[in-house]
């Protein structure tokens, strides 16, 4: 996962009218990308009613393990969801004895070991070393506390008539809250059991890398997600008006469209753009939203030809070692097209 060497490829950009270009991709946000504030403030109840008064309440009063806080992540808490308010994500910071937790550096960049003394709370799921199995308090205690809470549920209107699912989703327990009869699914949220150890935070993410690694149940994620939010929430406070968000939110949405389709997700988009917005060459007034977007897809089609994007906090960390060389080498030639010929462009922003 090291640094690969940048290397520059500046793609011919066409010359494009870019006031004219602001137009359409407002027009284009209005059509595809905005969220309604009824959506909005549906999910922020349905968290309220059933993720905090009802779920994580029976947690803190039936388990030994105690929340401390909760800390809201994500793109819906970052001002960055895109078409509907239907994901959000919640990290579940668990209390720490008093003896505290020590943090055992890993081998794997990014990765730790967790261990407890002094913490009959987190006796069941420890190692004979000490060590947290993050598989096991994710499983064994969160799942199952969750699934509990769950058939305990007392639904509460006006979205009385509703159902929840839970499963695993990578290091979160995801609940589901489905509308019954019409099965629409109202909102999805990620419960992530996390630790907040001095100035870093924890989640049991599984290491899914090539390399082997011995007893990886032990591994404990660092995850910079509060970090992310404090930046990415206020990120046009010092413009006031302008379109940092707006602009992501636009990119987010052009990458799904069948059109473009290019496999990036949000985590690879904010990583760019955290990158890019660092830049002190830049105008972030509104109307520099149509100049913006070039220079950002400009940005990303040098990241791809470079194959080289590196992790906004561990700089040793390449994320395009997610995907295959001629993944890469595609989505390059794609946002090449792109800027290169309006047509293509156009057709995108249809």
């Amino acid at each position: 996962m090291g640094k690969k060497k940048h290397r520059k490829s500046q793609p011919q950009v066409m010359a494009l009218d870019t006031s004219s270009l602001t137009k359409k991709l407002r027009a284009f946000s209005e059509k595809y990308v905005k969220i309604s504030e009824e959506t909005s403030t549906r999910a922020k109840k349905l968290v309220k009613d059933y993720i905090e008064d009802q779920i994580i309440a029976y947690i803190e009063k039936n388990s030994k393990i105690k929340n401390l806080e909760l800390e809201y992540t994500g793109s819906f808490y970052e001002g960055l969801k895109t078409e509907a308010a239907d994901e959000a994500d919640i990290m579940v910071i668990l209390k720490t004895p008093n003896s505290g937790i020590e943090v055992i550096p890993s081998r794997v960049p990014g990765y730790v070991r967790l261990k407890a003394r002094d913490a009959p709370m987190f006796n069941k799921y420890l190692s004979p070393e000490g060590y947290i199995d993050a598989k096991r308090l994710r499983n064994s205690w969160f799942q199952s506390h969750v699934r509990v809470a769950v058939n305990a549920i007392k639904p509460k209107p006006p979205h009385s008539e509703v159902r929840l699912d839970v499963r695993n989703h990578g290091p979160a327990v995801q609940v589901d809250i489905i509308k019954k009869g019409s099965e629409e699914m109202l909102l999805s949220v990620d419960l992530v059991p996390s630790f907040h150890v001095g100035d870093s935070w924890y989640v049991p993410k599984p290491f899914e890398g090539k390399r082997y690694v011995s007893r990886n149940e032990l591994l404990w994620r660092k995850t910079f997600s509060p970090e992310e939010k404090r930046l990415l929430k206020h990120m046009d406070s010092e413009n006031q008006g302008g379109c940092k968000h707006e602009l992501l939110r636009i990119v987010k949405t052009v990458v799904k469209r069948p059109v473009t389709s290019l496999p990036l997700d949000s985590y690879h988009l904010k990583t760019a753009f955290m990158h890019y917005i660092k830049r002190g060459d830049l105008n972030w007034v509104k109307d520099a939203l149509g100049e913006n977007f070039i220079g950002f897809l400009k940005e990303l089609q040098i990241r791809m030809a470079s194959r080289n994007l590196p992790h906004r906090w561990l700089s040793d960390v390449n994320v395009l070692d997610d995907f295959k060389e001629q993944t890469v080498q595609l989505m390059e030639n794609r946002l090449r097209n792109i800027l290169t010929k309006e047509v293509k462009l156009n057709k995108i922003l249809e």
